[in-house]
Formats: structure tokens, C-alpha cells, sequence
């Protein structure tokens, strides 16, 4: 085995990110007012994301550590590879960045922003839409398509290597700067103003805020963002440092760095905070618990 440690963490997390994911969806599933609460739409598709990397993009990782090879050992297989997960972590933390802001506004304005369905659709889904169409038609474009340069993959390398329109240096700091470290600062800034509103507000009490009422919100929002933010700044801090000052900075963690983020959509759906399960269930198992003794009780009176 290549890489075992690696390998054991990623299939560890793998089986239970999969039966957490499941309970969610079964929530939504059956849960019609959860599904259709505006501020639910991006929690969901977010996790839906983070599901289709879990069963489709993680095994070929998972593949590599334990083969140490990319097998199979194609072109083709490593275009796809290297433009699938690219677009996926990619529109993750795009998707991040739109949920901090939404719920922002969720927190301290009217909600009428997102009244009306032409209003709905400029302030909400398209929004959405942005982050799920962005990244994986600039990565086909750079590539797939690959008009900069000529590809040769390496099949000894963990998703084949570094893609070749890196040596185009304005492409590959357009990528790293618009497609990383914007949204990763989007979620980290909106986040820091987020406490330091909550405490000004109650502090000032210039606005009347049903803090009771947002808090599920505002506790959501800091728990799903601490692991973007954990999983992703320590490769956002390198990388930023290697192209504008130290081209070796922390090259020898930078291996670490880049497994981490496989761990975002692991965590995503696991992580809990006091009664917050998942990304948007507050309490979800405990709920269809409740529901399932409801219907035997009846069942056996």
C-alpha cells in the first residue's frame, strides 16, 4: 500500500460522510417546508456538491494512495480527474462564500430582498447558478481544452500532476487568486464582520433582532465555514507566499495542505455543534425518531 495512512483516513471518514449525507437527503426528502425555506436552497446544494465528490471524485484519491499509481493510466482519465475535482472544490467554496453572504443578509435585513419572483431569482438562484457553472467551464476551457499549452500527465502523481496551463503564469495566478483566495477571503471576512456585528448589535441594541430566532442560522454558518476555513487557508497562505515572495516556502508540508481539502466534503455533512447535525438539520435524527414512534403509537392503540 502507497500511501496508508492517507488511505485509512479518507475510506474511515468516507462510509459515515455517505450515511450522514443519506439522513439529510431522506430529511429534505420527506420535510416539505425545509425544502422549500429559501435560506435551506444553499445548505442543500452545497451538500449535494459535497456528496458527488464523496462518491465519485474521493475514490479515485482513495485509488491512487493505496495503488500508488493512477490507474487507469490515460490521458483521458487524468483530463477528466484533474477537471472534475478542480470544478468540485472550486464550486464549494464559491458556494461557501455565496451562503456567507446570503445569510448575512438573512441575519440583519428584510428578508423582502428575496420577495417576489424576479427578486428571487436576480438576489438567489442565479447567484447559485454562478457557482455551480464558473469553475468547471474555466477549467474545461484550461484543461480539457487546454489552448496554452500541450499536456504530458504524470500517472506516478497524485491526480496526474500539475495541469500545464500553470506554466502560463497570468492563467495560473488569474486561477489561484480568483478561483481560490477571493472566495476563501469572502468567507473569511464576512464570517469576522458577522461576530463583530452580533456583538455590536447586542451591545447597541440599535436594531431589534430576534437573536433567538437567528442563532440556529448564525451557528450554522460558523461551523460549516470553520472547515473550509481550516481545511483551505493553510493552502491559500502557501500558495500566495510560493508566487509572490518564496517560490519553497512550506514545500515540504504543501503535500499535507493539498490532502486536507479531500477532508471538506468528509467533514461536511458529520459535523455537529450541540444539536446542529449536518449542514442545515437541526437535530434531524432525533426528529425522525420522534416521527417513527409517533406512527407506531398509533399503529398499537
Amino acid at each position: 500500500m502507497y500511501s496508508t495512512s492517507k488511505f485509512s483516513i479518507l475510506l474511515a471518514f468516507e462510509i459515515p460522510a455517505i450515511i450522514f449525507s443519506i439522513i439529510i437527503f431522506a430529511y429534505f426528502a420527506v420535510n416539505r417546508t425545509a425544502r422549500t425555506k429559501v435560506q435551506n436552497h444553499g445548505w442543500l446544494v452545497l451538500l449535494i456538491v459535497s456528496f458527488i465528490q464523496v462518491i465519485i471524485n474521493l475514490p479515485m484519491p482513495i485509488s491512487y494512495y493505496y495503488l500508488g499509481r493512477v490507474v487507469p493510466a490515460s490521458d483521458t482519465y487524468c483530463a477528466w480527474w484533474t477537471w472534475f475535482e478542480f470544478s468540485l472544490n472550486t464550486i464549494g467554496i464559491f458556494l461557501m462564500a455565496w451562503i456567507s453572504i446570503e445569510r448575512h443578509i438573512f441575519v440583519f435585513y428584510s428578508n423582502a430582498i428575496f420577495q417576489g419572483r424576479f427578486k428571487k431569482w436576480i438576489c438567489h438562484f442565479i447567484p447559485i447558478i454562478i457557482c455551480l457553472t464558473w469553475t468547471p467551464f474555466f477549467y474545461f476551457l484550461v484543461v480539457v481544452i487546454s489552448p496554452y499549452c500541450s499536456q504530458e500527465w504524470d500517472f506516478n502523481v497524485i491526480i496526474c500532476g500539475v495541469p500545464c496551463y500553470y506554466i502560463n503564469k497570468s492563467v495560473g495566478q488569474f486561477n489561484f487568486l480568483f478561483n481560490v483566495a477571493f472566495p476563501i477571503l469572502i468567507i473569511l471576512i464576512v464570517n469576522v464582520l458577522l461576530v463583530i456585528r452580533v456583538n455590536y448589535e447586542k451591545i447597541s441594541h440599535h436594531q431589534k433582532i430576534n437573536w433567538r430566532n437567528h442563532r440556529k442560522m448564525i451557528l450554522q454558518l460558523w461551523t460549516i465555514s470553520s472547515i473550509y476555513l481550516l481545511c483551505w487557508l493553510p493552502l491559500m497562505i502557501t500558495k500566495f507566499v510560493q508566487i509572490t515572495v518564496m517560490p519553497t516556502f512550506m514545500v515540504d508540508h504543501l503535500d499535507i495542505f493539498l490532502f486536507a481539502v479531500y477532508l471538506v466534503p468528509l467533514l461536511l455533512p458529520m459535523k455537529r455543534n450541540q444539536n446542529i447535525v449536518g449542514v442545515t438539520l437541526i437535530g434531524v435524527p432525533t426528529r425522525i425518531v420522534g416521527r417513527r414512534q409517533i406512527v407506531f403509537n398509533m399503529t398499537n392503540r
